[in-house]
């Protein structure tokens, strides 16, 4: 939140999930997307136990996040899921908000794992530590065409 604060964007626009709030999104997005094989399979480990069906490209410079609105609608309002793995994999916080400012946001940061799904559970996007952006859903075909273009 401190960095959209800095960057001046607007509660409106960004905006951190309430701590009551955030469970029920988690077990939605997990039913949906998430292979739970048992109850240890932790938040920032989803990009590696997704349901199959899913289609993955490769950004060896970790910038897959430069090219998320050509996947996602900018008037589409999403989840954005952050964990700091390298630091505290236990935590992980849970916004809600625009592409556009999402992406200033992970300008602005140094590289970690994300995630960002459609608040309508239609699909669902991660980009881990190996350079892997991961769709599920209905972006598939966005991102087909994404790597056409890149």
């Amino acid at each position: 939140m401190a960095t959209a604060k800095d960057l001046k964007i607007t509660d409106d626009k960004f905006d951190v999930i309430g701590i009551h709030d955030w469970p029920d999104v988690f077990k939605k997005i997990e039913s949906k997307f998430i292979v739970k094989k048992n109850t240890n399979t932790r938040f920032n480990w989803w990009w590696d136990n997704l349901k199959s069906d899913r289609f993955s490209l490769e950004f060896p410079n970790d910038d897959a996040w430069k090219y998320l609105h050509l996947l996602i609608d900018k008037d589409e309002k999403v989840w954005f899921i952050v964990c700091d793995s390298s630091r505290d994999p236990s935590k992980y916080w849970l916004f809600e908000g625009f592409i556009e400012p999402i992406q200033q946001i992970l300008g602005q940061l140094n590289a970690f794992e994300y995630y960002v799904v459609s608040k309508k559970y239609d699909w669902f996007l991660a980009e881990n530590h190996h350079g892997y952006l991961i769709g599920l859903g209905s972006v598939k075909g966005k991102m087909l065409e994404l790597k056409d273009s890149i």
